[in-house]
């Protein structure tokens, strides 16, 4: 989901409505283009149903992966009228696309990269990228939030203990808000109880957990969804990086902070969002906050040309 939502983000910056473009995602990002009115289908439900529905019927046609090359044959399936795909030269069948565009997969913000894809695609590739960083869209009337996740990924699951220890150094004596999943419903409840005094426990739909977020002071969470999510409102987040690309997924709002290891010769790990076998136990979960802190680059020139550049913290 995380994709879709960054691409929704870039669609955005560069004036257009992601509601202007027809998408084509997988079932499980379902969620959020049902909560931004998207037009949309999801291509692995009824495989042929869904594929004869799209075939022939795109004059302009943008391929997103920057990897795995079956999306291409989707993509090339929908172009009509003489068109040819659109996608990011790492796309394993690029050599079918029309138009290919140099993708970094290391360094640059995920935004800025679609920002350059959509350009291109749209024929304004003489256009500067704009700015990534995303200001908040609602005013902040509601108490920080921690967004619990990664649970299912081995790189990003934190123990209740260790998530316990983040909340406490993060949230202090204040009062906060604690959402999850429903597959992580039951830690959240736990860790709501033992901050009794401090936890209002969220357990309402998806929607209402976007509303929340986007009122949200602040969020404190894990690479990945929720991170997103609150990148899309422009609400500062805390976020615990292992071992994702930090300046790839660096949360967007001014302010925002993340929590890294930074003494680690194997990390970032991560590689065209595969985790490869990891021999050192997972030294990248084994963060202190209040020492590996770092806020994210704004306006003070700690911003890199090719996105977000982290500095540590004073």
């Amino acid at each position: 989901m995380g994709d879709l939502i960054v691409l929704c983000i870039a669609a955005e910056q560069i004036g257009c409505d992601p509601k202007e473009f027809f998408w084509v995602i997988e079932r499980r990002s379902k969620v959020w283009a049902k909560h931004l009115g998207l037009d949309y289908m999801c291509y692995d439900e009824g495989l042929l149903d869904r594929h004869w529905r799209i075939a022939g019927r795109f004059t302009v046609v943008i391929n997103s992966e920057q990897y795995f090359g079956l999306s291409q044959a989707t993509a090339l399936l929908a172009c009509g009228g003489g068109a040819q795909p659109v996608c990011f030269d790492t796309n394993r069948a690029a050599a079918w696309a029309g138009r290919r565009v140099a993708y970094d997969p290391d360094r640059a913000h995920e935004a800025r990269e679609f920002q350059r894809l959509l350009l291109e695609a749209l024929g304004r590739r003489a256009e500067t990228p704009p700015e990534t960083l995303r200001g908040r869209s609602r005013p902040a009337t509601e108490r920080p939030l921690v967004g619990l996740g990664g649970l299912q990924a081995e790189s990003r699951a934190f123990s209740e203990e260790d998530w316990a220890r983040f909340i406490g150094a993060w949230a202090r004596s204040g009062a906060f808000h604690i959402a999850s999943s429903e597959t992580d419903r039951a830690m959240a409840r736990r860790l709501a109880a033992r901050f009794p005094d401090q936890a209002g426990l969220f357990e309402g739909g998806f929607d209402a957990l976007c509303d929340l977020i986007s009122r949200s002071e602040e969020v404190l969470t894990v690479d990945g969804g929720f991170l997103h999510i609150a990148s899309y409102y422009g609400v500062p987040v805390t976020g615990v990086f292992t071992s994702g690309r930090e300046n790839k997924w660096a949360p967007l709002a001014p302010a925002s902070r993340m929590v890294r290891r930074a003494d680690l010769a194997c990390q970032p790990c991560t590689w065209f969002g595969q985790v490869p076998p990891c021999a050192h136990h997972f030294a990248c979960k084994e963060v202190d906050f209040d020492q590996h802190i770092r806020y994210v680059g704004s306006g003070d020139g700690a911003r890199a040309a090719n996105g977000l550049l982290p500095v540590v913290r004073d």
